[in-house]
C-alpha cells in the first residue's frame, strides 16, 4: 500500500473530491494605492500647513513687541545663515519647569508670532543649541559680540561655527535681533543689562588693574592688539576710599549678591577629589573668559567690559569683602547683570558649583598650573574683613526686611528687574558711586523704564515705517510685560 502511494505529492491544494480554492486577487489596485497615498499625504498637509496659514490669525499677546529696523535686518541674517537649524524659537510648558534661573522664563503663546515680523516663522525643531525665543537680555551685547566672533571664546565646549566673516554692522544687527527675542520681557531685561553695565563700568574704573605675571601681561598686549590695561579705563593704583569702612565699589559688588550668601561657607569638605572635579569644570566652562591661568586674560577679553574677574590674588581670595565662597557660589549659579558672567544654574549640579568655587581658592597657589594637581593644602580659607562685619551690623543686616519681601511680591516689571541687578538691596538702601550717581532700587527702576520706553517707541515706529501688519491697537503698546514674576 505504501509503495503504491509514493508517487503522490506530499502537499495537496485541496482534499480529494474538493474543488480548489479560487484564485486570489489584489483587492487594492495600483490606482487605488496611488489615490490613497495622495489622500493620506494631502490631509495632514492641509491641516498642519495650509489651514494654519489660512486661519491662524490670533491677536497679538500682551507681551508682543515689534522689531526695530536693525533687529529686522538681523532676523534676515539669522535665517540666511541657517541658525534656525540648531536653535528652536518657542518655549514649551515643560521647558519652564525644567529651565530655572531665567533660561526659559515664560511659555510661548500664539500671539507672540502673530504679525509680519514673525513670517516666515523660525520656530525650528532641533535644540542642538539652546532655545532662543527668550534670549533677549540674558547676556550683554559685548558677550554676544564675542560669541558671534567665536563661540569658544565664551563657551569652550560650544560646537557653534564662527561668524567672524560677518561685517560689524551685520553683527550689530544680529545682536539687536537676539536681544529683542522675547518681546516686551526681553526689552525689560535688555534695559536692565544696559543700566547694570553703566554702573559696572563706573565701578571698574575705581579698581586697580589685576595683578598678573609678565607672561600674562604680554598676552594682554597681544590679545588687545598692543593696548595696555590702562587703556581699559582702570587706574594704575587703587583709589583712595578715605574715611575707613567699606568702599563704595565694594558695596556695589556685594549688593549684587543676595545677603544670605555674604558670609556663607562651602558645605563640601576640602578634599583632593572635590578640587580636581572643580578644576575640570573650570577648564571646561570658565577659561574662555577667565583665561587658562585664571587671571582674567583671555581672547574673550578683547570684547568684554568690565574685564573678566581674576582669581590669582591671594589677598582677594583670603579677605576681599565680596570673595566669600557664598558670594562666588551665587555668581556662578545666577550670573551677574551687566557682565559676561552668565548663570550656570541650569547646566551644573549644585554640588559641582560648590566644587568650582572651592577650586577657585587654590588658583593663587598654583591650582591651575599644567603640571600641578590641586590639593587641600593649596586651599585658601576666606575670612570676613572687619569692614564687612561693620557694614553688616550697621547698614546691611543679613535678615531680609519686610520691604525686601514686598519687592519679591511686586507686579512692577521694572522694579523686579532692578532687584535682579542688586539682589542684596532692600528698597530703603541707597549709596553713591562716581559718575553713575545714586544706586537704589528706585533709581535703577526708573532708568530701566526710561530705556525700555525708548526701545519700544523706536521698534513701534520702525514697524509702522516698514508697513508691518496687522497693526496692533495702540493700547497694546501700553500693556506692561506679562508674567513679570518670571523675570527673576
Amino acid at each position: 500500500m505504501d509503495k503504491e502511494r509514493t508517487w503522490e505529492p506530499l502537499y495537496r491544494s485541496a482534499p480529494p473530491g474538493w474543488s480548489t480554492h479560487p484564485r486570489k486577487a489584489m483587492l487594492m489596485t495600483p490606482m487605488l494605492v496611488l489615490i490613497g497615498g495622495i489622500f493620506a499625504f494631502a490631509v495632514p498637509t492641509l491641516v498642519a500647513a495650509f489651514f494654519q496659514l489660512a486661519f491662524f490669525n490670533p491677536p497679538v499677546s500682551n507681551n508682543w513687541a515689534p522689531h526695530s529696523a536693525s533687529a529686522e535686518h538681523g532676523r534676515s541674517i539669522y535665517l540666511s545663515n541657517g541658525c534656525v537649524y540648531c536653535h528652536s524659537g518657542y518655549t514649551r510648558p515643560q521647558d519652564v519647569r525644567i529651565g530655572l534661573y531665567y533660561t526659559y522664563s515664560r511659555v510661548s503663546l500664539p500671539g507672540d508670532f502673530a504679525t509680519s515680523d514673525e513670517a516666515p516663522n523660525i520656530w525650528g525643531t532641533a535644540r542642538i543649541g539652546p532655545d532662543l525665543s527668550q534670549e533677549g537680555g540674558l547676556h550683554p551685547d559685548d558677550w554676544e559680540r564675542a560669541h558671534f566672533s567665536d563661540a569658544r571664546f565664551v563657551s569652550p565646549l560650544s560646537i557653534m561655527p564662527r561668524f567672524s566673516f560677518l561685517s560689524d554692522q551685520d553683527v550689530d544687527d544680529l545682536i539687536a535681533f537676539v536681544q529683542q527675542r522675547g518681546g516686551k520681557s526681553a526689552l525689560v531685561k535688555t534695559a536692565g543689562e544696559m543700566v547694570a553695565k553703566e554702573a559696572q563700568l563706573d565701578v571698574e574704573n575705581m579698581l586697580p588693574p589685576p595683578s598678573m605675571s609678565e607672561a600674562e601681561a604680554l598676552t594682554v598686549a597681544d590679545v588687545a592688539k598692543g593696548v595696555n590695561m590702562g587703556a581699559f579705563g582702570r587706574p594704575t593704583t587703587p583709589p583712595d576710599v578715605g574715611g575707613g569702612g567699606i568702599a563704595a565699589h565694594d558695596k556695589f559688588l556685594l549688593n549684587m549678591v543676595d545677603r544670605g550668601y555674604w558670609l556663607m561657607d562651602n558645605p563640601l569638605p576640602v578634599t583632593k577629589d572635590n578640587l580636581i572635579r572643580g578644576r575640570v569644570i573650570f577648564q571646561d566652562r570658565c577659561i574662555g573668559c577667565h583665561g587658562p591661568g585664571g587671571g582674567g586674560v583671555s581672547l574673550a577679553g578683547r570684547f568684554l567690559r568690565p574685564l573678566p574677574a581674576p582669581f590669582t590674588a591671594e589677598d582677594d581670595a583670603s579677605g576681599a569683602p565680596d570673595a566669600s565662597e557664598g558670594d562666588f557660589y551665587y555668581r556662578v549659579l545666577r550670573g551677574i547683570k551687566g557682565t559676561a558672567m552668565e548663570n550656570f544654574g541650569t547646566r551644573l549640579r549644585v554640588d559641582d558649583v560648590w566644587r568650582v568655587v572651592m577650586f577657585l581658592k587654590t588658583i593663587p597657589n598654583g591650582g591651575l598650573q599644567a603640571d600641578v594637581v590641586p590639593t587641600p593644602d593649596m586651599y585658601i580659607q576666606w575670612k570676613p574683613p572687619q569692614e564687612l562685619l561693620d557694614y553688616i551690623s550697621t547698614e546691611a543686616p543679613l535678615e531680609k526686611s519686610p520691604a525686601y519681601e514686598d519687592v519679591e511680591k511686586s507686579n512692577d516689571p521694572f522694579l523686579l528687574e532692578a532687584h535682579r541687578i542688586m539682589n542684596g538691596m532692600s528698597p530703603e538702601d541707597s549709596f553713591e558711586i562716581p559718575t553713575f550717581g545714586e544706586v537704589s532700587l528706585q533709581v535703577l527702576r526708573d532708568k530701566i523704564e526710561q530705556i525700555y520706553n525708548q526701545m519700544l517707541d523706536q521698534a513701534w515706529n520702525d514697524f509702522n515705517a516698514r508697513g508691518g501688519h496687522p497693526v496692533p491697537p495702540e493700547s497694546q503698546k501700553t500693556i506692561p510685560p506679562d508674567l513679570t514674576k518670571e523675570l527673576r
